[in-house]
């Protein structure tokens, strides 16, 4: 095989170019291209500097020998397949392959030439294939993101749209793009989009704004939105990208947190009322110590066995049934006589109607129909169908001790009073009917969340 130096093969006119030989050689060894040619047997005829450098090699030393015994590595490869081909066929091609030699990306162009072999370019295409690779990350993050991801340009025309925009808005990307984006903003948020690109412009990004925008159907979402400005490649500024996140549950739990909040703000408030009302009323009585505590404790447990009817309820209202079976626990069973339709009461009016109910009972049995065998005592209910319904509950004893007036109220009747008639905005009618105590009440059946949910919203 010859084994010709490059000025050898000048003067042999083995050149692959219709050029003269002279020219021809001046070009490939000014070009930054690496190139190489073999012949039908694949012994290299030419090397220029590039692929010399590449390859780490002395060029001279390669002239003549073949091309598989200086490089075993590209037996079999996709390059040497490529190469087979372009001489069986005697055609062109052109690929981009991790080259088995150089262990790195590099783009190939081969020729079949009329001696039968091949003239091959080949370039370090690595850097690109980096970005490409980089790029193709940050298409397949962008794609399978949840977040809205779109890009607009500074006359806000969408041009890009990633799957999370299609299900967070509805529109498909063949839809949109090309369309201005103000197609999403509602009515009353045009305006903003002239602020946003105001920023823009001056190079600001625009942070985790929250704002609403309208889907295809036409319903609203609460969205939280990052803007940053895009730049060409002279560093100038020439559109946008879009950040979009779904905070409607998000915007939905803080306003839940804030109900929550006033609502234990309303019911401590409310709790504490009354306990501070029950400590001075049972504190100011004439009893003695032990009889004050027994009392208030009492008091304070009918309030407590109220809370926990209305905490397994979830503090949505109860039973009128159960608050009056639990109120009347500490007692015979048998002793009442209970009856109604099923009514369903607020927290609020729960709270008190347990209070008074345990005062009526407490009082019944240290001086009523309660406190002999004999007595026995009628808790009866109706709903009057007014607007808005009103609870009609009586209270009657039968069986006790003669019945008088007392020379004055105690805190019991004060309470119950207190409890029903201002707390409820009902009225209470107690008669002491010398066949036994008998108290009316009659209450508006109203939501108390009407009057200060719509606060704290």
């Amino acid at each position: 095989m010859p084994r010709n130096p490059p000025t050898e093969q000048k003067r042999a006119g083995n050149t692959p170019f219709g050029a003269t030989r002279e020219q021809s050689f001046e070009i490939l060894e000014s070009v930054a291209d690496a190139f190489f040619a073999i012949d039908r047997h694949w012994c290299f005829t030419y090397v220029n500097r590039a692929a010399a450098e590449r390859w780490g090699r002395n060029r001279e030393n390669l002239i003549g020998k073949h091309f598989l015994e200086e490089f075993p590595a590209a037996v079999g490869s996709e390059p040497y397949e490529a190469f087979l081909t372009a001489m069986q066929e005697r055609q062109a091609a052109r690929l981009e392959v991790v080259s088995p030699v150089l262990h790195q990306w590099v783009e190939l162009s081969i020729s079949p030439t009329r001696d039968g072999g091949l003239s091959v370019y080949f370039r370090d295409i690595s850097a690109r294939k980096r970005v490409e690779e980089v790029e193709g990350w940050l298409a397949a993050i962008i794609e399978s993101s949840d977040d809205a991801i779109v890009s607009k340009n500074l006359e806000s025309i969408v041009t890009s749209w990633n799957a999370g925009a299609e299900r967070l808005f509805g529109y498909r990307a063949e839809e949109i793009i090309g369309r201005p984006i103000t197609i999403l903003f509602p009515e009353d948020r045009q305006d903003e989009e002239e602020r946003i690109l105001a920023r823009i412009r001056r190079g600001e990004r625009v942070e985790h704004f929250e704002s609403t925008r309208q889907r295809k159907d036409g319903s609203l979402i609460e969205v939280s939105l990052t803007i940053s400005p895009i730049k060409d490649t002279q560093g100038r500024i020439v559109g946008a990208s879009k950040i979009a996140r779904d905070i409607t549950r998000h915007k939905e739990a803080e306003r839940l947190q804030r109900l929550l909040v006033h609502e234990l703000n309303h019911r401590v408030k409310n709790i504490l009322a009354t306990v501070q009302a029950i400590a001075q009323q049972t504190l100011s009585s004439r009893q003695s110590d032990d009889a004050v505590r027994e009392t208030f404790e009492a008091r304070l447990l009918a309030l407590s066995k109220a809370h926990d009817l209305l905490t397994r309820e979830n503090w949505d209202g109860a039973s009128l049934s159960q608050v009056v079976a639990e109120a009347l626990s500490p007692y015979q069973r048998d002793r009442f006589e209970t009856g109604g339709p099923d009514v369903r009461l607020t927290p609020k009016m729960a709270l008190a109607l347990a209070l008074a109910l345990h005062e009526l009972a407490t009082n019944a049995a240290k001086y009523g129909a309660l406190s002999v065998p004999a007595g026995r005592i009628a808790i009866m209910w109706r709903v009057q169908p007014n607007d808005p319904p009103h609870l009609i509950l009586r209270w009657q004893e039968r069986g006790g001790p003669p019945v008088s007036s007392p020379e004055r109220k105690g805190f019991g009747s004060r309470l119950i009073e207190r409890s029903l008639a201002l707390e409820l905005a009902g009225d209470v009618k107690i008669t002491y009917d010398p066949a036994g105590v008998v108290c009316e009440l009659k209450a508006p059946l109203v939501d108390e969340r009407d009057d200060h949910v719509g606060k704290a919203a």
